[in-house]
């Protein structure tokens, strides 16, 4: 409590002096300047249409167009095969939770696969939902096991749930496409659109865009053709009818979904997925480095092959210096920086719009904080 009150008034300090912000929170994530501009030009006049684009209706010709951009978009960054269907949900990734289980025929296996936090808060709403569900939890085990061509770990299981990337501990699976099954269901909430890879293995994809898609609100699927099937689920429960209705079965949520298109764009702009990979490895080596040229200080308690290269989780030996880090940080205008409340230490997040003077101004501070100590 200490803690949240003096980083409230340290934000209020902040905002009277008007310093820049570097903000390099989980999520919601900082968003791209240049993104920002342009929804703040929709909200006031959108286009030639004499409102703001939170006023277009979801059903209007300028909404589809939205949308339409957003599918060619997706096809130009993610190389998406032709079976593939993009759906714009709502409800966040948590709402996945209930809404694949629901969508699984009721012959089928379903695994999921724990290496973290969310994984295992996935695998409890599962075994809640459907009757033939396999925990596989890895926490405490060597994750080299299931990540080899001859593993028999998910022999079984028609579908396998896995979460790429594990925001609290800061494990990351980026190598998903090596493991030993051809039906993966992915959570992709806080890694989606920072690193290629291939469809061969997976069934469906989903990805809250609060990370590095946008703004709360929308959550993208990405659904193979055969994941499909019919149901006697209610309608937005029923992701075959969400599919047949192009995300319109309801009211989406227009601003985020405008945001998204915006976004997509942006990454297009940038260079595509693969320079936000290249990014995020040359950032991501960087900082872990400097963590482990100071082991004597800093911990990192991530397998080295399993690092995230989107949420760098780490903490000072002498706990004390955790929350000295943050205080001084927020000092500087860098915000976001505080572990997760229930490991503590420290998470930088390194999301797409996180750029190479952003990261330089924290690097500074990190190394100038460390070298002061010594």
């Amino acid at each position: 409590m200490a803690l949240l009150l003096a980083m409230h008034f340290i934000y209020l300090r902040l905002k009277v002096s008007k310093m820049n912000i570097y903000n390099f929170s989980p999520g919601p994530s900082k968003l791209p300047q240049s993104v920002i501009e342009k929804v703040e030009k929709g909200i006031r006049y959108y286009k030639n249409t004499g409102k703001s684009i939170l006023e277009i209706s979801h059903r209007s010709n300028e909404f589809e167009e939205i949308l339409n951009e957003i599918n060619q978009n997706f096809a130009s960054l993610f190389n998406l095969p032709k079976n593939t269907n993009i759906l714009l949900l709502q409800g966040g990734a948590t709402f996945q939770n209930s809404i694949v289980p629901m969508n699984i025929s009721k012959n089928a296996s379903l695994g999921c696969f724990i290496t973290g936090t969310w994984g295992k808060k996935t695998s409890e709403d599962y075994l809640k939902l459907f009757h033939n569900t396999k925990v596989i939890d890895s926490r405490n085990q060597d994750l080299n096991k299931y990540f080899n061509n001859e593993s028999k770990e998910f022999q079984n299981i028609d579908y396998l749930h896995i979460t790429s990337n594990e925001t609290i501990e800061g494990l990351q699976l980026r190598e998903f496409n090596n493991i030993n099954h051809n039906q993966l269901i992915i959570d992709m909430s806080s890694d989606f659109g920072s690193y290629e890879f291939n469809f061969d293995n997976v069934s469906y994809i989903y990805a809250g865009a609060q990370k590095n898609m946008g703004i709360p609100g929308v959550t993208i699927c990405l659904a193979k053709d055969d994941f499909l099937i019919e149901s006697d689920n209610p309608r937005y429960l029923n992701l075959k009818l969400l599919t047949n209705s192009n995300s319109i079965l309801n009211t989406p949520p227009t601003i985020s979904i405008y945001v998204l298109n915006l976004v997509t764009k942006w990454m297009i702009e940038m260079g595509g997925v693969e320079y936000f990979q290249n990014k995020s490895q040359r950032q991501s080596k960087e900082i872990y480095d400097f963590i482990d040229e100071n082991s004597s200080i800093l911990s990192s308690n991530v397998d080295f092959h399993y690092r995230s290269k989107s949420n760098i989780v780490f903490n000072f030996k002498e706990d004390h210096l955790n929350e000295k880090f943050v205080y001084s940080a927020i000092d500087k205008g860098i915000i976001g920086i505080n572990g997760h409340r229930s490991v503590g230490g420290i998470r930088v997040s390194l999301f797409n719009s996180v750029d190479d003077d952003m990261f330089k101004y924290f690097m500074n501070f990190f190394k100038s904080f460390i070298n002061e100590g010594k």
